[in-house]
């Protein structure tokens, strides 16, 4: 008898030891873009980076410099730090209407959009944590005049093992409205398993894969993965209107991350298979600032709602600039493999 429950013990140790070692392996992100030095390092690379230089044109210049960079788009906090410079404050924006059927919502350092239609709302991202969720997303949606209560469909644009500042407060929404809550079939089946008993993830309810739609009332969202940044960020295609004038933007959940040859293939067909066909003309991210959605921008449009969209290029420079972001994110592809030879 003793010997069974000994055996039992060893084997649940065992297990839990398991567990750990695969949820710390998880946890473990591989290498998503080359260094400055492998990145000059590289005559390929180089080579690429200058003839994307003919995409800029004379309105694509800061866009150049942050594409076709050693690390490309990445997060303000993250370019501060790496340029030895102070961090921003961490403060509520003023909820703003960034569309006419889409607002900004939340922290500096990670929002939410809310897309409205004629049947509810879509929430894209949830913050940290329930107390982010209950303390700022709900009272800056009513400060908008937007119901949280009307929120049908909660988006989680990825999801990490262990991390939770896009997922942290989905559980605590889809409990307290009943929404229902999608995100990436890899990122579920990532981030599930290595749960916090603290912070709990949503009720799994919709696997996104590539070609999936969500449609609500008037407006269908569609999604491609964007593997790289985690397994299943997502890019999403998001009809939005401005001044009346409908048109179509991106969101990244990926940040154009390509490590390797799947990364980049599905970059490259977002781009050019469904970006350029749908002249989409925006590209946004939940972290203000990764693209041409920055906080500045954002206090352009409150100040002067009637003033041009800072969030929106002219056809032919956003097809432009989706030919750059390919371009470049096959130069830091090449660059790694170039490291590893």
């Amino acid at each position: 008898m003793f010997k069974k429950f000994t055996t039992r013990i060893v084997l649940a140790v065992s297990m839990i030891l398991i567990l750990q070692t695969s949820a710390s392996a998880q946890r473990v992100r591989r290498v998503l873009f080359p260094t400055p030095e492998q990145f000059i390092a590289s005559a390929e690379a180089q080579r690429i980076i200058e003839d994307a230089s003919a995409f800029v044109g004379n309105d694509l210049q800061r866009e150049y410099s942050m594409v076709c960079s050693s690390t490309g788009p990445e997060r303000a906090a993250l370019a501060r730090q790496r340029a030895g410079l102070p961090p921003i404050e961490n403060y509520t924006v003023e909820p703003t209407q960034v569309f006419d059927n889409m607002w900004y919502i939340g922290p500096t350092s990670q929002g939410a959009f809310v897309i409205t239609t004629n049947e509810g709302l879509i929430l894209i991202d949830t913050l940290n944590s329930t107390e982010e969720a209950r303390d700022i997303l709900i009272p800056s949606m009513q400060k908008a005049g937007l119901d949280p209560t009307q929120i049908k469909y909660i988006v989680l644009s990825h999801g990490h093992p262990g991390q939770t500042d896009h997922t942290g407060g989905a559980n605590y929404l889809q409990s307290l409205y009943g929404a229902k809550v999608a995100m990436g079939k890899p990122d579920w089946d990532a981030t599930l398993p290595f749960q916090s008993p603290d912070r709990p993830l949503a009720n799994r309810d919709i696997d996104i894969i590539t070609g999936s739609t969500l449609t609500l009332g008037d407006t269908t969202l569609s999604f491609a993965l964007e593997p790289g940044h985690s397994p299943g960020s997502l890019a999403m295609f998001i009809p939005v209107v401005w001044r009346g004038e409908p048109t179509m933007v991106m969101l990244l959940a990926g940040a154009m991350q390509t490590p390797d040859r799947e990364a980049y293939d599905a970059l490259e067909h977002i781009m050019n298979d469904i970006a350029k066909p749908r002249n989409v003309r925006g590209v946004l991210n939940t972290h203000a600032g990764i693209f041409q959605d920055t906080l500045e921008d954002m206090e352009v449009i409150r100040n002067n709602p009637d003033g041009p969209n800072p969030l929106l290029y002219g056809q032919d420079q956003a097809q432009r600039y989706w030919s750059m972001i390919v371009e470049c994110a096959r130069a830091r592809v090449i660059a790694l493999e170039d490291a590893t030879d």
